[in-house]
């Protein structure tokens, strides 16, 4: 419960307090990642929807508790009938009522249950595994989000890097337009280069406004993950992504994210839950027994000379024969069990798999932004020399503009590189469970503790 707390407080706290200024800042300032993972846990319905399925399984864990305790039950009634029955004494003339015009009577009873064979404590288990599934879903549910957040911020920062990249190239070819233009005028140069610049030019607006076009739908599905309206003008902070090249251990990774997965966490969980519902099943062909005992009063009594009764009971059921209904639910148990270890082992090698995937993935994408980068030098020495091979009247002007064409072509290579690679790190450490965001966010337990009787951790 201490965990869920700290969410909780996460969620209703330090969120809530700077939402307001998140949320304004969202349209005016540009958002670091850290700032735009609070926009998200705040807003985003799925985190809602799992920290209600933590609050709910809490309640049926406490539910599953109180039928361990007494229950106490009060009952008045006021009754009216007729005719009128009485019985006269013949021997001294009195009359007894037998059955009045009204009468009110009253009872309290009370009963406690005994658990001898396990009944009760049986589902008190399987509620608390229930809940700490529950919680192990809020976290995996929030693990998702923040490589969400992620991903979808570092697409905006590629589409904008990306968009950059076109607006310089047409910037250049604008200025290069202008000064063939004015060179075609002096007699000095080609209709034929002046048309290539024209040509050049009207090619590199096609592609900056498809770039601008893709800079509008990242900030869309950003707004979308962080839950903001769609036309929100997110804007996101451009900083420098620090890159390693390196091989990863992909054994000792997936070893890691056998051991830290909530996914695995929930299905041990749920194998846990299957074997105590077998013996759940099983405690149905057992005895039960049971404390009763009321106290009851009567208005008006025939012939008893008091007006009040009471009864104290003890009861025990022994199933005798119940045509296999028991049997058949321990089968079906047993099935449960079966399915559930084997879709442990399912998620373990799926696990496995994304941890390999993701491992290649971050590898390549590293040595990528390692060789892009050297293009982008090599191509932009090109343009140099071209643009001085054709100054000196030695090159032709689609000399120029293939370079310049190569230019942008590196420079957006080097841009998808580098976004390439912080998602692909992203999805590391999301399916290796070691995302730096759940330290902060106070969920890095797997292993949540409840404990009910500590109200002040509620």
């Amino acid at each position: 419960m201490k965990l869920l707390s700290c969410l909780l407080a996460l969620l209703a706290a330090v969120l809530s307090a700077a939402s307001a200024a998140w949320a304004q800042d969202a349209k005016t300032e540009p958002l670091t990642v850290d700032q735009a993972l609070e926009i998200a846990f705040r807003n985003n319905p799925d985190l809602r929807i799992a920290t209600d399925a933590v609050n709910k399984a809490r309640g049926v864990v406490e539910e599953s508790r109180a039928r361990f305790n007494p229950t106490f039950n009060a009952q008045i009634v006021q009754m009216y009938q007729g005719p009128v029955v009485e019985f006269v004494n013949p021997m001294t003339g009195t009359s007894v009522p037998i059955m009045p015009a009204s009468q009110n009577s009253a009872q309290i009873s009370v009963f406690l249950p005994l658990d001898l064979f396990g009944r009760l404590r049986y589902g008190h288990d399987i509620a608390t595994d229930q809940f700490q599934i529950s919680y192990l879903s809020l976290l995996a549910t929030s693990q998702q989000l923040i490589a969400q957040v992620k991903r979808s911020y570092y697409e905006l920062l590629r589409a904008c890097g990306q968009a950059d990249a076109a607006q310089a190239a047409v910037n250049v070819a604008a200025v290069r337009l202008k000064n063939t233009e004015a060179r075609y005028k002096e007699g000095t140069v080609p209709k034929f280069d002046l048309t290539t610049a024209q040509v050049d030019l009207a090619n590199l607006n096609q592609n900056l406004i498809a770039a601008q076009s893709r800079v509008n739908i990242a900030q869309a599905n950003l707004n979308r993950v962080l839950g903001l309206p769609a036309d929100t003008p997110t804007q996101v902070a451009k900083g420098a992504i620090p890159v390693e090249i390196f091989e990863v251990d992909i054994p000792k990774a997936a070893k890691t994210a056998v051991e830290r997965r909530p996914e695995i966490k929930i299905q041990q969980r749920s194998i846990a839950i299957n074997k105590t519902n077998i013996a759940l099943q099983r405690t149905a062909a057992k005895p039960s027994l049971g404390i009763a005992g009321h106290y009851d009063y009567v208005s008006t009594q025939a012939f008893s000379t008091s007006n009040t009764s009471w009864v104290a009971a003890a009861t025990l059921s022994i199933p005798v024969w119940d045509g296999g209904v028991t049997k058949a639910k321990v089968d079906q148990a047993y099935a449960d069990l079966y399915s559930a270890q084997d879709t442990l082992a399912q998620t373990e090698q799926r696990i496995s798999q994304e941890v390999s995937n993701a491992a290649l993935v971050l590898v390549e994408a590293a040595k990528r932004t390692k060789t892009t980068a050297e293009n982008v030098k090599l191509a932009e020495e090109a343009l140099r020399l071209a643009n001085v091979r054709y100054e000196a009247g030695i090159a032709v002007l689609v000399e120029v503009t293939n370079a310049e064409s190569q230019l942008t072509q590196a420079r957006f290579n080097e841009v998808n590189a580098l976004y390439d690679y912080a998602i692909a790190l992203a999805e590391l450490q999301r399916v290796t469970a070691t995302q730096p965001e759940i330290d902060k966010l106070c969920l890095l337990d797997y292993k949540p503790v409840l404990n009910l009787t500590k109200k002040a951790a509620d």
